[in-house]
């Protein structure tokens, strides 16, 4: 059992509400399972705090989220991937970002498996390495 609280959670966001997260084009990594060939690396996902987009509610979509972001792509999950993991979703609003989310409870390079884990269970919505 550990002392560590709960991680900030907002409990209105339902489980299968899909995240979108822009993915670096040099954080991806070669995985045969994918029909791409590559996914991307647990790198992605080694911050304390995340930052993600609720995709339905990103006014503009994917030109709104890669603003300024030239080269990269979009992974998608759930809210639930997230939870499974012991982590929490809240939302984070920005301006110029509808949507915003952060991802809390990750407790960054410590915590290899769940990094690894979350970026397998990634759908590519956009594969940086195909954008030109």
């Amino acid at each position: 059992m550990t002392n560590a609280a709960a991680p900030a959670d907002d409990s209105s966001i339902p489980n299968d509400t899909e995240l979108w997260r822009r993915i670096h084009p040099d954080f991806m990594t070669p995985d045969d399972s994918v029909p791409s060939g590559h996914r991307p690396s647990s790198g992605n996902f080694d911050e304390y705090e995340m930052s993600a987009v609720i995709a339905e509610e990103c006014t503009g979509g994917l030109g709104t989220l890669l603003r300024g972001h030239d080269g990269f792509g979009v992974a998608g999950f759930t809210v639930g991937a997230i939870r499974a993991l012991g982590w929490g979703v809240v939302r984070a609003p920005q301006a110029e970002l509808p949507g915003h989310v952060q991802i809390t409870g990750n407790t960054g390079k410590k915590n290899h498996k769940s990094r690894t884990a979350l970026a397998r269970s990634c759908r590519m919505i956009l594969d940086p390495r195909r954008r030109s």
